[in-house]
């Protein structure tokens, strides 16, 4: 009978634990990442049929203030362009990520400039 109680105390307090933990984590994690935001607003990026490759990067690993979001998609249906870069920049506002700026490259097939991207649309 002891060991009955001793082990339905103890799952009780480890349950109770969870519940405080989950609590905790949902205060500190309050916004969502900038990489959940892009996603919420691109939507097309998880039917997309071209190659898509997104990265998140951080200006520091502990406590970061400011990320930006690069989504490459390549293999496109346009024979003009070869990939497009959107990169989204995001600014840590009072323990909430905010969007600051968007940009879009473009890389095109033909013309003068097809090794690196550029802000004007390809001809």
């Amino acid at each position: 009978m002891y060991r009955l109680i001793a082990v339905s105390a103890l799952c009780v307090g480890i349950l109770s634990g969870c519940a405080t933990t989950q609590k905790i984590v949902s205060k500190v994690g309050s916004s969502d990442t900038p990489l959940n935001q892009v996603l919420k607003d691109r939507p097309d990026l998880r039917k997309e049929l071209s190659t898509v490759e997104i990265r998140q990067y951080f200006n520091r690993v502990e406590s970061p203030n400011a990320g930006q979001v690069k989504v490459t998609e390549t293999g496109l249906m346009d024979d003009s362009v070869r990939s497009i870069r959107t990169i989204y920049n995001f600014k840590l506002v009072d323990g909430v990520w905010q969007r600051v700026s968007t940009k879009k490259e473009y890389q095109c097939q033909r013309g003068k400039n097809t090794k690196t991207f550029q802000s004007a649309k390809c001809p």
